[in-house]
């Protein structure tokens, strides 16, 4: 996988007159959006089962105070409540295929990584071996707007969150040559895009959309 990765990254720098930079962006880019409807499939999963959860809690609720003294007979109604409408408390197909694509950003990092070690410049980067302000710059703003839009099933992100996240990423980002940054911004472009597709599906969804009656 790394060896064809890593041809796969000099025939595209050979279609841009050798530059690395384009290369990294092309590559990033088409195997990001080539698990885009992977990734789209997945939260639409996890949103949905969100939302039953959600919905169920005033039932929940009501079983809880039922059962309090019975705590047995309190699991057994709850995760039946749970099973009759295909709501799960942990969700096993979103960490499966969350495990599944770790490998292959693990091996396209450190594809772009060596990549970026030969160092040449791109746009006004002088070389993409070194760190970049601006490019961190985009990066950070990129991330905000992606966290922004993360749809959930409860309230919107606040701005707390949309800070905490841009901080863990300049964290993440200080001092990272320019290459791995362009890989960075390419992914959080195609997270925002992925995050405002959701966040409009999520509104035309009824907030009681798949809930049985109460039992």
């Amino acid at each position: 996988m790394n060896e064809f990765l890593d041809g796969l990254m000099s025939s595209l720098a050979s279609l841009f007159a050798g530059n690395m930079g384009w290369a990294i962006l092309l590559l990033a880019l088409t195997v990001r959006l080539a698990l885009l409807p992977l990734t789209l499939h997945l939260s639409r999963k996890m949103l949905s089962n969100q939302r039953k959860i959600r919905n169920l809690q005033p039932q929940v609720d009501v079983i809880r105070e039922r059962l309090k003294h019975d705590p047995q007979a309190m699991f057994a109604a709850i995760s039946k409540l749970y099973r009759q409408n295909g709501a799960h408390v942990v969700d096993r197909s979103s960490i499966v295929g969350t495990l599944v694509q770790l490998p292959i950003f693990g091996v396209l990092y450190k594809t772009v990584s060596n990549a970026s070690a030969a160092g040449g410049s791109f746009l006004w980067m002088r070389n993409l071996a070194s760190f970049d302000v601006a490019l961190t710059a985009i990066v950070l703003l990129l991330t905000g707007i992606a966290t922004y839009y993360v749809p959930s099933a409860s309230n919107a992100p606040s701005t707390l969150m949309v800070a905490v996240q841009i901080a863990i990423t300049a964290i993440f980002m200080w001092k990272m040559s320019a290459g791995l940054g362009l890989y960075w911004a390419a992914s959080s472009g195609v997270s925002v895009i992925q995050n405002v597709v959701l966040r409009r599906e999520q509104k035309r969804v009824p907030r009681s959309a798949g809930i049985s009656k109460p039992l």
